[in-house]
């Protein structure tokens, strides 16, 4: 493909377990081009020489204010507290962006959705990049529809900040709507164990039976597929931040009510 057709891409948090399976698919991307790369503790670092890579020149930076382009694609997987500026800093340039960073609040997701619509780019903003989690909010939906009684039982790795996460607050919320219940009606129980990586499972029950879905990441490569997608199509979103991985995978298939 030629360069001129490729999106060029920025991604934060690039050191991280997620962050870096993410930023490695996009380096290794015939359509896509790592333009830069975030790191607040290795800020000054090549990235190549963190991958093991003397091929790449990227130089970590601390800040998007160090990475002079007029378009990119941001692509953030830090910590909320962190990532909120920076997201605005990146929609007032104009940038689009995609969001794996969870934990933030209402109030911060109301604001981001403003400032998207009123400059025009395209957000997409989704708790959980992989496809299983979104084929078992699906699967979920339907089995709403037969049974009542539910709980949703999340686990993640022992680092993991919010709880519950962001995966379980969504289909937590998505049972509530199908049940027409308020989502907190819905019990969510947490776990943050070392060994784990991310896992959830909806159970429901009803006399003499029980049926559960079940989905675990055991590596975070399960992300790239659903970013990759999303840097793909985000432009196309203008204006609007979108929340449902079936936006972007399958628009056809999914509901408008998952859009904020």
């Amino acid at each position: 493909m030629d360069k001129l057709e490729q999106i060029p891409v920025v991604v934060a948090g690039v050191t991280g377990k997620t962050g870096g399976a993410v930023g490695r698919a996009i380096q290794a991307a015939a359509d896509l081009e790592l333009l830069g790369a975030l790191s607040l503790r290795h800020a000054g670092m090549s990235l190549g020489m963190l991958w093991g890579d003397p091929t790449i020149s990227i130089q970590l930076t601390a800040s998007l204010d160090q990475i002079d382009v007029p378009y990119a694609v941001l692509v953030d997987f830090t910590e909320p507290e962190s990532a909120l500026d920076r997201l605005f800093q990146a929609i007032d340039r104009h940038w689009d962006i995609v969001v794996g960073t969870t934990g933030f609040s209402a109030r911060a997701r109301q604001m981001l959705a403003a400032r998207v619509e009123d400059t025009g780019v395209g957000a997409a903003v989704i708790a959980n990049f992989s496809l299983g989690a979104w084929v078992a909010e699906r699967l979920a939906r339907e089995a709403s529809r037969y049974f009542e009684a539910v709980e949703v039982v999340e686990g993640h790795h022992a680092g993991k900040k919010d709880r519950p996460s962001g995966t379980a607050k969504v289909m937590a919320g998505m049972l509530g709507e199908a049940l027409k219940r308020p989502a907190d009606t819905i019990p969510v129980h947490s776990l943050r164990l070392p060994g784990m990586v991310a896992h959830q499972a909806v159970i429901f029950g009803a006399q003499g039976q029980m049926l559960s879905i079940r989905h675990d990441v055991h590596d975070r490569t399960a992300y790239v597929d659903g970013v990759l997608a999303a840097v793909r199509q985000v432009h196309r979103l203008g204006g609007r931040v979108v929340s449902d991985l079936g936006q972007i995978l399958d628009p056809a298939a999914s509901h408008p009510e998952h859009q904020s």
